[in-house]
């Protein structure tokens, strides 16, 4: 759903421009005593949930924050933590049609380099500042670690699970959807009451310092707009456009509403996140749609990744029609492929199903699915353990950490799943195969 967002005046834009390229990149318009505060981070900067970078690549990132009232905000960025000296990006006006968020691109960006930024709005002091780090080259054998999970019910804050993670340093976080339930606690039916849902977990505080020092990829799951709902619901559009207002995702003018996507992280990872629910259709029998699916199959061909993680936000092992499952055909027209090239290093990451396992997908290729979560919701369960999966709990909140040694001999992966404690639950490793 692209929607216009209105710039700045000429004039204001020049002022700011000029600010950050003598170093000083405060807003002009500010008395002093709020630029000397705008400096440090402090006072109301009236940015109420900080920001939040995501899709990162080895050149740029897209910034998400929210004001509380409409007017120009801009973000602030460089190598410096403190900013003593930044780049400025070009202001835009947020406005109540998007419940005055904005997402800003940054580009030109050094490859494998940590960047602070922060957010800064008309008239207030500057933002806390937060951090992320770029991606490695695509031939850089650089080792990587980040986490994964899902499922993030507003009920059930403080999500004190995002600390657990934060405390792992992970390049970066990818949630695996139902990042809102706006099916739970209060129906959303209205675009004002979905963008209620996201302001709710936003306002999280072990969820804003999460987000404030690392990155996000982001998919989305049924509870973004109702429960196991496919393409034809009525609501799917308005829950649709209050993720893509409340995530910091990239998106194409020519495919507004593209989900899927995949991001390269050097010679070791390369990351496939897909969208099964925009294009799901029962009827067809089809859970990716055929554009996605083509795109997947094309792209795992070509794929020079040691590992190839794809994150489906509903299972890709499990036999329910709800999850790929219900859709058999195209399940095993991905498998024909991985079996049929001998495509190496593939694992299956998920969540969904609010219990934490390592399942092994159907047929003979020996491929794993690790599945996680919930973040915090109600723990799920399953049955036909013993027969489905290698490891088995539901026990506690939960999440996945990834870490990958590119410079090992052999290089290999390390796939460990803790609890919101920080104490391991489950731990495997797999060496990679180079073409």
């Amino acid at each position: 759903m692209a929607r216009r967002r209105s710039r700045l005046t000429r004039r204001e834009f020049l002022c700011v421009a000029g600010g950050a390229a003598a170093g000083v990149g405060l807003w002009p318009w500010l008395p002093k005593a709020a630029a000397a505060e705008a400096a440090l981070g402090s006072g109301d900067s009236g940015l109420p949930f900080g920001c939040a970078a995501g899709d990162v690549t080895p050149e740029g990132a897209i910034v998400w924050l929210r004001a509380d009232a409409e007017g120009g905000v801009a973000v602030q960025y460089g190598k410096d933590p403190g900013l003593s000296s930044f780049v400025a990006t070009m202001p835009l006006r947020v406005r109540k049609e998007t419940d005055f968020t904005a997402k800003i691109k940054i580009d030109g960006l050094e490859p494998k380099t940590v960047y602070y930024y922060r957010g800064v709005a008309t008239g207030k002091s500057a933002g806390p500042v937060s951090r992320f780090v770029t991606a490695p080259l695509l031939e850089d054998p650089a080792d990587v670690r980040f986490a994964f999970s899902g499922d993030s019910r507003e009920s059930f804050q403080p999500f004190s699970i995002m600390d657990s993670i934060r405390a792992q340093r992970p390049d970066f976080f990818l949630h695996l959807g139902d990042t809102i339930y706006a099916d739970r606690g209060g129906i959303a039916s209205r675009l004002p009451d979905f963008w209620a849902k996201y302001r709710a977990n936003r306002s999280d505080p072990p969820t804003q310092r999460l987000f404030s020092e690392t990155s996000l990829y982001v998919t989305w799951d049924d509870h973004e707009v109702a429960d196991d709902y496919d393409a034809s619901h009525p609501l799917a559009p308005i829950g649709q456009q209050a993720f893509f207002d409340y995530w910091p995702i990239r998106q194409s003018p020519q495919e507004p509403n593209r989900l899927y996507r995949s991001f390269r992280w050097g010679k070791a990872l390369e990351l496939f996140i897909l969208d099964t629910r925009q294009y799901r259709d029962p009827f067809a029998g089809t859970i990716l749609g055929g554009t996605q699916k083509r795109w997947l199959l094309e792209s795992l061909s070509s794929s020079t990744a040691w590992f190839k993680f794809i994150a489906t936000s509903v299972p890709f092992s499990s036999p329910d029609a709800d999850k790929w499952g219900g859709f058999p055909e195209e399940r095993q027209e991905v498998l024909k492929l991985i079996e049929g090239r001998r495509i190496p290093g593939v694992v299956f990451l998920t969540a969904d199903v609010h219990y934490a396992a390592v399942s092994k997908v159907p047929g003979e290729s020996g491929l794993k699915e690790f599945i996680v979560g919930p973040l915090a919701a109600p723990m799920g369960r399953a049955g036909g353990a013993a027969e489905r999966f290698e490891f088995f709990s539901k026990e506690s909140y939960n999440y996945g950490m990834v870490r990958v040694h590119a410079r090992s001999q052999p290089p290999y992966a390390e796939i460990e799943i803790l609890d919101q404690n920080n104490r391991s639950l489950h731990k495997a490793r797999m060496n990679a195969q180079p073409r």
